[in-house]
């Protein structure tokens, strides 16, 4: 693919050494610098193509849908763009100039209300720019698997963005557990809370949200590093074929019972769909993509499942129940660093397992046949939240806002972090989520 210029949206210049001022894509005419109408037929292209990107996602939304849905054809829009992988790129390096900004932004911290405050506001920055970008921070991580060269690119925000958090974090003296991780999971905690906000019937306020951050992260920036919690370098090896679990018999989303001989194609089947829904998401995955990716033929895929949705049911199921096996196992009151960490740690096995379909379903499907289910995984969901914090030692007033962070700290988080994105492996995306609900629930750490 050509290299090409990724302009801001509002036509500004690329860079050092761009044209400045929006254009027309070669071959143009004499003057290749737009009119009026021109300019405003590429902002409605762009903004066209942010909200099909937030609504259907990179993989699933295409150059004649964004063209229809400003009134024009495909062909309108490469008069302006060299297709869809130009678009989310100049998003992303929105997204990289706005991360910049706030990261040389960070502010002096402290142990106390004057910190959390300055913390606070800080993080409620960071909300609105993750509000307005969704549709990008969503899918940029799928989209390094179909378009590395944007996968690249938004590494690179990162990189700059965690450079900017280092200084100051370094400038306040702050010392806390898993330090390396710090930046990303900063960034990672207030991206997947804001996002999960947002789908959310009734949304908590943003200040309210950006509080119970402020809180939680604060008291864990301050937390004492357990020497002994300590990883080794050493990391479990990912069972990355690990099956799920199939039942005999009737399950919902299949047309028929599994028989003893039908386990295997049924497995091979689940474990391709999962993979298929974490790479196109869920718009994106068609069951012929899922045959393809088995190795078994459309009939076999059909034999058991109606449609996407019937498949997606199935695995959604299985996430429900592993989810339910976790409640189970929560600490009694009063926990202590021991018993959250040795939890935290079953869970993280549970999301490398099922962290894909969770991450999916939570942010992409809303399949009415699929309501009553995903109504009871929130129940679920909420009852382990609300269980850590029955256990806190101050449990917060009003704690709507940190019931939303804490579901964004145990699904989203160690999922993205350590098998999306693979920033980081599994123990230290453990780790810090463990450090998180220790500093959140007021628990120490493990004696050494």
């Amino acid at each position: 693919m050509d290299e090409v210029a990724h302009p801001r949206s509002d036509g500004g210049p690329a860079g050092p050494g761009a044209v400045p001022g929006p254009q027309r894509r070669p071959p143009y005419g004499r003057n290749p610098l737009l009119a009026a109408h021109g300019v405003r037929a590429r902002a409605e292209i762009v903004e066209a193509a942010r909200d099909l990107f937030t609504r259907n996602g990179y993989q699933a939304t295409t150059v004649e849908a964004i063209g229809e849905a400003t009134g024009r054809s495909g062909a309108a829009v490469y008069q302006y763009f060299s297709g869809k992988f130009e678009i989310f790129a100049m998003f992303l390096q929105e997204i990289g100039d706005e991360l910049l900004r706030l990261a040389l932004q960070f502010p002096q911290l402290s142990d106390d209300a004057a910190g959390r405050a300055r913390l606070r506001d800080w993080i409620a920055q960071l909300i609105e720019v993750v509000e307005y970008h969704s549709g990008t921070f969503l899918g940029w991580s799928q989209v390094q698997y179909g378009e590395p060269e944007l996968g690249i690119l938004g590494q690179a925000n990162f990189q700059k963005y965690q450079a900017g958090v280092v200084d100051g974090l370094a400038r306040s003296g702050v010392h806390p557990p898993t330090p390396e991780v710090v930046p990303v999971g900063l960034l990672s905690v207030v991206q997947w809370s804001t996002l999960l906000n947002a789908r959310r019937p009734d949304p908590v306020d943003r200040t309210a949200l950006a509080a119970a951050l402020a809180r939680m992260l604060n008291a864990f920036l301050f937390s004492p590093s357990p020497s002994a919690a300590s990883s080794d370098g050493e990391d479990d090896p990912v069972a990355v074929d690990r099956l799920p679990v199939i039942p005999l018999g009737d399950v919902l989303g299949l047309r028929r019972p599994v028989t003893s001989r039908g386990v295997g194609t049924v497995q091979r089947i689940m474990l391709a769909a999962a993979d298929r829904f974490r790479v196109n998401g869920y718009r994106g995955t068609s069951l012929n993509d899922v045959a393809a990716r088995a190795g078994v033929s459309h009939g076999s895929v059909y034999t058991y499942w109606a449609d996407r949705e019937g498949l997606f049911g199935t695995l959604a199921q299985d996430v429900l129940v592993a989810i339910e096996r976790q409640q189970r196992l929560l600490p009694s009151r009063p926990p202590s660093g021991e018993s959250i960490d040795a939890w935290v740690e079953d869970w993280a096995s549970m999301i490398e397992t099922h962290g894909s379909v969770l991450y999916v379903w939570q942010h992409e499907v809303d399949a009415p046949a699929l309501g009553p289910l995903a109504d009871r995984r929130d129940q679920v969901l909420d009852g382990i939240v609300d269980r850590l914090l029955a256990l806190a030692a101050d449990p917060p007033d009003g704690g709507e806002p940190m019931s939303v962070a804490l579901r964004a700290v145990l699904t989203d988080v160690p999922y993205v972090l350590s098998t999306q994105l693979a920033i980081l492996p599994r123990a230290a995306a453990s780790g810090f989520v463990a450090a998180l609900l220790r500093a959140g629930l007021g628990v120490g750490p493990p004696p050494s």
